[in-house]
């Protein structure tokens, strides 16, 4: 019995983590002005929320108890300077900044228990597939960072001509 629960350890840690991932691509959607940012970062708080669902349902499903400490979302955990400076600093480089660490953070967590091996296969699955879209969503965030539209490449700008009179 307590073999089952030490196997999952890790694997709570991780559903703990992705909650927090979730929390800061959230108020960073929050506070970012560039619509194109607000909308990666809502996209990303969507995934590392469902991600957090998917983890807690294989715990469920293995009899483990997830760990809901983290459940709690967005702005509660914030004093008044973090507000104050969320609305008077608009540096989305520094969110983009903050969110790349909490995902890079959570990456090694992944690949250590992907490593282990010391889970059922279903759960290793949906671990990589996760892998995979944190993977994708670094290297969106990087175009942010050098400043290439990272959701839609077609989007061009219009540009018109002025005739001469």
């Amino acid at each position: 019995m307590e073999d089952r629960y030490s196997k999952f350890k890790k694997l709570n840690w991780l559903l703990s983590e992705s909650f927090e991932a979730e929390r800061v691509y959230y108020n960073a959607s929050e506070d970012v002005q560039q619509v194109e940012l607000k909308r990666f970062f809502n996209h990303e708080s969507v995934n590392r929320n469902r991600f957090s669902y998917e983890i807690s349902e294989q715990l469920v499903q293995a009899g483990v108890e997830p760990n809901k400490q983290w459940v709690q979302k967005g702005n509660l955990h914030r004093d008044w300077r973090q507000e104050k400076k969320a609305l008077t600093q608009h540096r989305p480089l520094k969110l983009l900044k903050k969110c790349r660490e909490r995902d890079e953070k959570n990456l090694e967590l992944y690949d250590e228990i992907l490593q282990e091996k010391r889970l059922p296969k279903e759960i290793l699955k949906v671990l990589k597939r996760h892998r995979r879209t944190i993977l994708e969503s670094l290297n969106k965030a990087e175009k942010f960072k050098t400043g290439e539209k990272a959701l839609d490449p077609n989007n061009r700008p219009k540009v018109r001509t002025l005739k001469a009179m």
